[in-house]
């Protein structure tokens, strides 16, 4: 039987042979695309819309089917009653897959609709990515939204959507839930979101909640045409792809009416995705997949685009949850899984809920950036326990970080700010931070049945007051106390200033512990309290090098109360950060390939500066100053920077602001040497007590570490490439010639061929 004898098997070639033809062929898709838009130019009486010259005005409706036969004809119906004019919309079938009579259903449609512009696609392998990606390249309108072959809408809804849309704007329409028996919920949570954004306009990045899923949105079509679906992903292609699109620009939103008239009507079936039963694969490994390439797309700015990004993660953490809920013994397989995964910034925080057995105080932690936020994430890593972690706001005298919360994420559960006014010194705000940051340790430790341990760390004064208060009050929970430098002393050896003002939270303290058996300290100091009482109350003493922990024990009066702390006292050096860190934030900074680049990062103080490296450069060779780069990054690089035209070293000395953390970890893996400095001691110090946490950090580099050295710190004793005197430029100057003839030799052996990276480490010299 001939086609031509058979109109509608005819038809039925033909539509096959097109989508074939749009399908595989580039050149016939692009032509194709050109004659309608020319085509809708003609009848409509719209003119194009700036921003989208090719595109007629109005809104092209996408529906991806697959097996829809017994369900596509009421969605297409409601398409058909739009009150919005026929000539200002189209209708784009995509067939997904074999076909099970929808192609049928479809034609029949058409025919009896000759005034809807209505197209009819197919491809053969079922996909929904690119079902929608078929659908989405044919487009001719400037707007573009996508219905779901099972959901259907109400009149008003092109209308309503159109009428609130520009190039720079998304509108959005109400969604209403409808059960298989037809009952409808305008009250899902989902609608509720959108209720509270109508009458004003909004960033369309500021609504994670709206933009992840693919419904009740108008999208201009060229951003859509721009940013296509992934068409490999087994799910969640469509929240990868809505965030890709609301990223494109930095898109308002408008919702265009709360009438039922204008919704989008999603009906709920008992196979839909947030209805299944989640097994492995599903639950974990495709979720990590979405939240892989939602990370892809991050900029690590801290911005609006990030926290949609991150929002986006979490609800995928969320089936995570869901499955451990369930799945109470895979908690070590999903960990493995999400590990394996290589995620820089996944949303531990979703699935830790409820597990910390142990509680950290730091009064400044991540977001904020600060030295001892940062030493103390890695101490929580390095320790290994699931914690809770109680902070104060820092808002007031430290910037935010977000990235940095990435560092120990994987072992919090919850952190918890305090609302207290910050201070180092102030023993009024220190005793709000106690009293308020008390009530929220007691309250946890009755959900958690009891912490196990306790951790705590200073520099901020206000840390161990509060684990003190904590350790009073629940006497079982282990306290390990740590001192990141001597409290009482400063970085000269003098007694710190800061009263305690008598009342009701001292004498807590003094009670606690006043028969204890040791001599109380005889002023009322902050910091000689905050170091009394966690020598007497803390269970592990930890000091950062065994100078420090000299040094301490000679401040304390009582013979007793010195031995107590020799016995609780161990030595732990600053951890280094895991190792992915160093990665999370690919630093732009260029370095020149053809000289040597040398790093330092710091700031600069009475006792700690780099007046010898700049001596050096100074009276060094003219070979080794032209070729040798010095970069400094500190807080204060104009004051650097007029100091070093002085000195006439423009050009080899380079002052930049410092740079964020995780930032700044990446950047010392391109240097070629790496500089870090002790403290100089005055007269009041007979031993250098400090150890600069930047050496910790520079180790997980691997590149080599030059040190300027005060003669027996803890620092002289630690692995160094290079060595020099601190204060003395003949030194600085013969390690500044060994760097500059090791970094020439690496060169003529690189120009051979060899491989020969300069030295991490050198035997340490006597």
């Amino acid at each position: 039987m001939k086609l031509e004898n058979n109109p509608p098997l005819a038809e039925l070639a033909a539509d096959l042979a097109y989508g074939l033809r749009m399908l595989t062929d580039v050149d016939a898709r692009a032509t194709e695309i050109a004659a309608l838009s020319a085509e809708a130019a003609q009848i409509s009486r719209h003119t194009s819309e700036p921003g989208s010259p090719s595109k007629a005005y109005g809104v092209t409706v996408v529906i991806p089917t697959f097996h829809g036969a017994d369900r596509i004809g009421r969605c297409l119906h409601s398409l058909a009653a739009q009150t919005l004019d026929s000539k200002l919309f189209e209708v784009v079938i995509v067939i997904n897959g074999r076909d099970d009579g929808t192609r049928d259903i479809a034609r029949s449609f058409r025919k009896d609709h000759p005034r809807h512009r209505l197209r009819i696609l197919s491809q053969s392998d079922a996909s929904a990515g690119a079902a929608r990606n078929l659908g989405i390249a044919v487009a001719q309108f400037s707007y573009l939204t996508m219905v779901d072959d099972d959901d259907y809408v109400g009149p008003e809804f092109l209308a309503a959507m159109l009428a609130a849309a520009s190039p720079q704007r998304v509108s959005i329409a109400p969604i209403i839930n409808v059960a298989a028996d037809g009952r409808e919920d305008p009250g899902n949570s989902l609608n509720a979101q959108i209720r509270a954004w109508a009458g004003t306009d909004f960033k369309l990045a500021s609504a994670p909640g709206i933009v992840g899923f693919n419904a009740c949105k108008l999208f201009p079509t060229d951003v859509l045409q721009a940013t296509p679906y992934d068409e490999d992903m087994a799910s969640g292609e469509d929240i990868c792809f809505m965030a890709a699109a609301a990223l494109a620009r930095d898109f308002d939103a408008r919702v265009g009416t709360l009438e039922r008239e204008g919704a989008y009507f999603r009906v709920l079936r008992d196979d839909s995705i947030s209805r299944r039963s989640p097994d492995f694969d599903f639950a974990v490994d495709q979720r990590l997949g979405v939240i892989q390439r939602l990370e892809s797309q991050r900029r690590w700015d801290g911005s609006a685009g990030d926290a949609l990004l991150v929002s986006l993660g979490k609800s995928q953490a969320g089936f995570i949850k869901r499955y451990l809920t369930e799945h109470a013994g895979q908690r070590d397989r999903v960990i493995e899984a999400v590990q394996a995964a290589g995620l820089n910034d996944f949303p531990w925080s979703v699935i830790n809920e409820g597990t910390a057995r142990d509680l950290a105080v730091s009064y400044c932690f991540a977001p904020y950036a600060d030295t001892s936020a940062v030493v103390a994430a890695k101490v929580i890593v390095d320790r290994g326990n699931m914690v809770d972690v109680i902070h104060n706001d820092m808002g007031k005298v430290r910037k935010m970080d977000s990235n940095l919360t990435t560092i120990a994420a994987r072992f919090i559960d919850r952190a918890i700010e305090i609302d207290s006014p910050p201070s180092f010194a102030s023993w009024k705000e220190i005793a709000d931070f106690v009293a308020k940051g008390i009530a929220v340790a007691d309250r946890l430790d009755a959900r958690k049945g009891g912490y196990r341990t306790l951790y705590s760390r200073v520099q901020w004064p206000g840390s161990h007051f509060l684990a003190a208060l904590f350790k009073l009050r629940h006497p079982a929970v282990v306290w390990s106390a740590e001192f990141s430098d001597p409290i009482s002393r400063d970085a000269a050896g003098r007694l710190r200033s800061g009263d305690i003002i008598r009342g009701q939270m001292f004498d807590v303290f003094r009670r606690g512990v006043a028969g204890r058996g040791y001599a109380l300290p005889k002023k009322g100091n902050v910091f000689v309290w905050c170091e009394f009482l966690a020598y007497v109350l803390a269970d592990e003493l930890i000091f950062t090098n065994e100078h420090q922990l000299e040094y301490m024990l000679e401040q304390i009066p009582d013979a007793k109360l010195r031995r107590e702390v020799v016995r609780k006292g161990v030595v732990r050096a600053h951890p280094t950060s895991p190792a992915h860190s160093y990665s999370v934030i690919r630093s732009d900074y260029v370095l020149s390939p053809s000289v040597l680049n040398i790093g330092y990062f710091g700031n600069f103080y009475e006792n700690r500066s780099l007046h010898e490296v700049l001596t050096a450069l100074i009276n060094s060779p003219a070979d080794v100053r032209r070729q040798t780069r010095l970069h400094v990054f500190t807080t204060d690089p104009d004051s650097l920077q007029k100091t070093v035209l002085n000195l006439g070293l423009a050009g080899t000395v380079i002052a930049q602001e410092y740079r964020p953390y995780l930032e700044f970890l990446n950047l010392t893996t391109q240097f070629d040497v790496l500089l870090v400095n002790d403290v100089e001691r005055t007269g009041d110090l007979a031993i250098n007590p400090f150890l600069p946490s930047k050496y910790s950090d520079y180790l997980g580099s691997g590149r080599p570490i030059w040190g300027l050295l005060d003669e027996g710190s803890a620092l002289s004793g630690k692995t160094l490439a290079y060595r020099s005197t601190a204060g003395d430029a003949v030194s600085a100057l013969a390690a500044l010639r060994q760097i500059h003839g090791d970094w020439l030799e690496v060169g003529r052996m690189a120009g051979k061929g060899v491989p020969v990276p300069l030295p991490t480490a050198v035997p340490q010299r006597a």
